[in-house]
């Protein structure tokens, strides 16, 4: 089923719901909550049958850390594991787990609208390539029987091209519908995003890791409710308790990694490379003010050469001061997060008490609620064309180096 297809049955069901009377109605959302929340808590389900045996499998690492020397010398690495390569384990069952938690709604949603996107570029492309084919095309009336068949008219490209709007304007609606979904979910997870925050989402190279790291927390979230019923049920069975708890560290750990990707990405990869833009507008710039005075140049295009190159400096300082918020709202909440890895660990190692074990979860699950109510800040002057396109090309640049 396509894109257009499902928004149409969902326009579909709009209509019956706004037309029903005020009864039906309330029980028609009512039903469409209950089958949501279902839907949900079997999503978390099959997850979790499908985590829990990776989070077990690094529980074990954490368990044994402390007690591997600390590093081998190089020739006795092969006879047994230090804590260099036990750490070195971890680190790829977490990456494999932070695969498996990058989906929920939210991630369903943002990659839609992202194919959706997609398809509209696609389309622009279309209506450039008819509209270049026309111009050399015959009209229908200079046309033979015969070469109907094989040549493609004026008036057959007057025809693709209106069906090809036609099909960017229907996909510009679903654009703007998932956008909406998407803001309403992120309020459900009391995360404070407007419309305009996400349009500096979309438009930025740290969006589509922020919005992974939301649904990877939210399925922490309820992971780690699922190990805290667990342990509730077991009753006074202290090894499974720890072992439960075991997995809850473990998930703590998987935050604490992606945080700390997150900020890489930004302060290695992303800073320097706009600062490198800067540096090379720099030059282009003195290149065109040397020309102009030397008279070695078309003064009127080397001063929009330079206009352009002035645009491309604000632009990325702006992006710059973005991105470093961003890192700096995730490296304040991964401070926070490393107090509660810590306390987690040493918690883990020293538990007597099941009914403690539980307890502590419930905590755990209150920290990953508050951690998750961040507010991202939006782009400055996103409302101004020229230096919204500016950012756009950064961005695209930046994710295909």
């Amino acid at each position: 089923m396509n894109h257009r297809m499902i928004h149409a049955l969902a326009v579909s069901f709009f209509i019956a719901a706004t037309f029903a009377p005020a009864n039906d109605l309330r029980a028609q959302e009512e039903t469409l909550e209950d089958q949501l929340r279902q839907k949900e808590e079997d999503r978390i389900g099959r997850l979790f049958e499908k985590i829990v045996p990776t989070l077990d499998e690094a529980r074990k690492l954490v368990d044994r850390h402390d007690q591997l020397p600390k590093r081998r010398f190089l020739l006795l690495r092969p006879f047994g594991d230090d804590q260099e390569s036990n750490e070195a384990e971890t680190t790829q069952l977490l990456d494999e787990a932070i695969e498996m938690l990058d989906s929920s709604p939210l991630r369903d949603l943002w990659r839609e609208l992202h194919a959706t996107r997609k398809l509209i570029r696609k389309g622009h492309h279309k209506l450039a390539e008819y509209r270049q084919r026309r111009v050399s095309a015959p009209r229908e009336k200079e046309t033979g029987l015969l070469d109907r068949a094989f040549v493609s008219t004026k008036e057959d490209y007057d025809k693709m091209i209106a069906a090809e709007e036609g099909e960017i304007e229907a996909s510009e609606k679903i654009v703007d519908d998932l956008k909406d979904g998407i803001v309403k979910l992120l309020k459900e997870l009391h995360l404070d995003i407007d419309r305009d925050g996400l349009e500096s989402l979309l438009s930025s190279v740290s969006g589509d890791d922020f919005v992974s790291m939301i649904a990877l927390f939210d399925n922490i979230r309820q992971l780690t409710g699922q190990l805290q019923n667990l342990t509730e049920q077991s009753g006074e069975a202290l090894d499974i308790a720890k072992r439960y708890y075991g997995m809850h560290v473990v998930l703590v750990k998987i935050m604490d990694r992606m945080q700390h990707r997150f900020i890489t990405e930004i302060d290695e990869e992303h800073i320097p490379r706009l600062q490198g833009y800067t540096k090379d507008a720099e030059g282009n710039i003195r290149q065109a003010l040397e020309l102009i005075r030397k008279e070695g140049g078309d003064e009127s295009i080397l001063r929009s050469n330079i206009e352009s190159n002035e645009l491309t400096m604000r632009a990325a300082k702006l992006y710059t001061e973005y991105l470093l918020q961003n890192a700096d709202l995730i490296r304040s909440e991964n401070k926070q997060i490393k107090k509660n890895l810590s306390t987690a660990l040493n918690t883990y190692k020293t538990v007597k008490l099941s009914s403690d074990v539980s307890r502590l979860m419930k905590t755990g699950r209150q920290n990953f609620e508050a951690l998750m109510k961040l507010q991202i800040p939006p782009l400055r002057e996103f409302r101004n064309e020229m230096l919204r396109k500016e950012y756009q090309r950064m961005t695209t640049e930046l994710l295909n180096p």
